[in-house]
């Protein structure tokens, strides 16, 4: 039965994301879409502990599709395999209709199909369930700033196959750090900022590396680049696999 709790007053993507002058951010207005109850009643406890505002929790694509669309929450955390259908086209449905709530699409398993349909979809993030929650948390606060953020740990899959260009398209070891650092939430002009770069200049090095890689856009990048080994796990994240 899917679970729910009251919208808040201030539940649209906009407000949930804005401070005015000197006012406290609001915390961030989250709904969950997952078909799991235990992995659902988990987030409900976890997110939270986060900061994050939940505004409403669901257990299909059908009752998400309407929770969202009646709340508007800043961000959807969507399992991709729901038991009435797929998370995936139900972001694609939202992106169709216009509403601005950020899609960060939640797996236990990615193959290349599944990694196709996410992009597609134009979700803002892709994270895999044995993730710690520092990782959700971080796709979250990602996507509700506007920005794409893709699991690290998606490196470390077994039995991936290779996917995109062939390995001699290498990508240069400054759009890996490019890609990195936007995979992790930065904004290009935080990347820009960081690395002593022009945003135009940024933005150069992911159309590069995503011709090299022959991803379809900077998300694709970010995940083929990440599956292919091309960008470098830190420590603090190899640290965290597997618990």
């Amino acid at each position: 039965m899917p679970q729910s709790h009251p919208a808040s007053p201030a539940g649209s993507a906009e407000r949930s994301l804005q401070a005015r002058g000197d006012e406290p951010v609001a915390p961030i207005e989250v709904v969950v879409v997952e078909d799991h109850p235990p992995v659902r009643q988990g987030l409900e406890l976890l997110l939270p502990r986060q900061g994050f505002r939940m505004v409403g929790s669901a257990g299909s694509a059908r009752e998400g599709g309407r929770m969202i669309r009646a709340r508007r929450p800043a961000v959807a955390l969507v399992d991709i395999d729901l038991g009435d259908g797929s998370g995936t086209e139900l972001c694609q449905a939202i992106r169709e209709e216009g509403i601005a709530t950020a899609i960060v699409l939640y797996t236990g398993s990615l193959d290349n199909a599944v990694i196709d349909a996410a992009v597609a979809s134009g979700a803002r993030g892709l994270v895999l369930k044995s993730s710690p929650i520092e990782h959700l948390a971080g796709a979250i606060r990602a996507a509700a700033a506007g920005q794409d953020y893709v699991d690290r740990l998606i490196a470390q899959l077994p039995g991936r196959e290779p996917v995109g260009r062939p390995r001699n398209a290498r990508i240069s070891k400054r759009e890996a750090q490019v890609l990195g650092m936007l995979s992790q939430g930065s904004t290009t002009e935080q990347v820009a900022q960081e690395l002593f770069l022009s945003p135009e200049t940024v933005q150069t090095h992911v159309r590069n590396a995503a011709r090299k890689l022959g991803a379809h856009g900077r998300l694709h990048a970010v995940i083929l680049a990440l599956i292919r080994g091309d960008i470098e796990l830190p420590v603090s994240v190899v640290g965290t696999a597997g618990r």
